[in-house]
């Protein structure tokens, strides 16, 4: 295994941090007793903040609307034909537009400017330190019930000059079933092109904080394990999958859910190439055969309080060379310990939520080391930590901040040398935000990021910017309808 860029001290203060912060949230709930989007109101009549704290985070009730297929009763029989001979045959058709759209705008600005992105050097002009992107993306949802078993949630987005592309989606089958008083067994079967999109917690790649960021920020620029690199259909895939929630205990307080999913490669309405990289670079390819993932999380439910917590991992394998299904192959296995912890005040329409995930990304690069494209060594590693909150009062003002962490193996071949000569993926730091929501499916949001170390970076010298030329304000609008 190839040395870390930090100290084994450093290293094991991290994992402990992870793994406290993880489970101090835990402690915390033991010591007492998708996107909100109209299409769904329109077809349950229920109102937004009956399934979300705030968008896209969800609250148990969100989440079994989620492991029921996106199903309600809301179905109208509006065409009966009866066969002459034989059982009748049904049509059923939703009384309401399954259709939604979702528009987003941006403005940015960053500390060091557009210079800090090019390859940094103090002599380089300081390059623009705004951006404005109108519309930064413009998304088409088709969500909700297809027949009382079967619904779906698929979202197709427009992102300027990237063109149209199919964005995190999914369908699925759901089927509850009744053991008795005090226990249910939801199994589901779902297709869908994204690891980590099925799950019902925003302590996973797909869903959590911070929700959105401009296309200019700098925290789009962290190195990613890959299946943080595969969310929002980021690498062509497809995979089909499994599901099971079993819920029990008096008041149905216990959640058990468990998800079995493999994935492999797929061409799609606009997505990356085949020959782009999981990590935004052009010189990994495809997947060698069938990626498994595999989710497993615990709730618990009392009074107003819920606490989860979970793990889940998925190993990959891909081709070293970007355009043969041959030769060296890379290896990238990830492992997760999470946990979220939610506090909902139903009568006076205030939540909290409290989110910890931690990922281990252990990293194997071609079949020969050297030879990689990837990598001059054999193996290296990447950790990924995430921990946020957010509180929203009367589902008008929230506020909500966050500590990001990355650190890991240098790797010049693989993270690329325009911010630290040795490839350091190594960054931390914070960000905190307002949002105000005049409405529910309104917001505008204000958040700004600070970086302590970014890509191996800290201080400025003669022939780089400092982690401060990074640091990002960002003004965010979202709209649905």
């Amino acid at each position: 295994m190839k040395i870390e860029s930090r100290s084994s001290t450093q290293w094991k203060h991290k994992i402990r941090w992870a793994t406290c912060a993880t489970f101090m949230i835990g402690a915390a709930a033991c010591s007492g007793n998708a996107w909100a989007l109209p299409t769904f109101a329109r077809q349950t009549g229920w109102s937004c903040a009956t399934c979300h704290t705030s968008y896209p985070q969800l609250t148990p009730m969100g989440r079994m609307f989620k492991l029921l297929g996106y199903t309600s009763n809301n179905v109208q029989r509006q065409q009966k034909l009866e066969a002459k001979f034989g059982k009748s045959t049904a049509l059923l058709l939703m009384r309401v537009s399954q259709f939604s759209i979702f528009f987003q705008a941006s403005y940015a600005n960053v500390a060091g400017g557009q210079a800090a992105f090019n390859g940094a050097g103090v002599s380089n002009p300081p390059g623009n330190q705004n951006d404005i992107q109108f519309p930064q993306q413009v998304s088409l949802f088709y969500a909700g019930e297809i027949t009382p078993h079967i619904g779906a949630f698929l979202h197709l987005t427009y992102s300027g000059r990237g063109g149209f592309g199919m964005d995190d989606s999914d369908i699925r089958w759901a089927h509850p079933w009744n053991l008795g008083p005090n226990q249910l067994l939801i199994t589901g079967v779902e297709v869908n092109n994204t690891p980590t999109e099925p799950d019902i917690y925003n302590t996973v790649p797909d869903w959590y904080a911070p929700f959105s960021s401009s296309k200019y920020s700098a925290i789009r620029q962290i190195p990613t394990t890959f299946i943080e690199g595969a969310h929002g259909a980021g690498y062509p895939l497809a995979g089909i999958g499994t599901y099971e929630a079993y819920i029990f205990g008096q008041d149905k307080a216990n959640w058990l859910y468990f998800e079995a999913d493999g994935y492999t490669n797929a061409d799609g309405i606009g997505v990356q190439s085949n020959s782009g990289g999981a990590f935004g670079y052009a010189n990994d390819g495809r997947l060698q055969g069938v990626a498994p993932y595999v989710r497993l999380a615990y709730q618990r439910d009392w009074g107003n309080w819920n606490w989860e917590v979970g793990t889940y991992g998925m190993w990959s394998r891909l081709y070293d060379s970007p355009n043969t299904k041959g030769g060296p192959v890379d290896s990238f296995d990830d492992y997760d310990l999470d946990s979220q912890l939610q506090w909902l005040d139903t009568a006076d329409n205030s939540n909290v939520t409290l989110h910890a995930d931690w990922i281990h990304e252990d990293q194997g690069f071609g079949a020969f080391g050297p030879t990689s494209n990837l990598s001059s060594t054999a193996t290296g590693s990447l950790n990924s930590l995430n921990i946020n909150g957010s509180y929203w009062y009367h589902d008008h003002y929230g506020v909500s901040g966050g500590y990001l962490d990355t650190w890991g193996s240098a790797n010049p071949n693989l993270w690329g040398t325009s911010y630290s000569a040795n490839g350091s993926p190594d960054t931390n730091g914070e960000w905190i935000e307002a949002s105000y929501l005049p409405w529910w499916n309104t917001r505008f949001s204000l958040r700004y990021t600070m970086f302590n170390q970014f890509r191996g970076l800290t201080n400025s010298t003669a022939t780089s910017f400092g982690a401060s030329a990074y640091n990002t304000l960002e003004l965010l609008t979202w709209i649905s309808f």
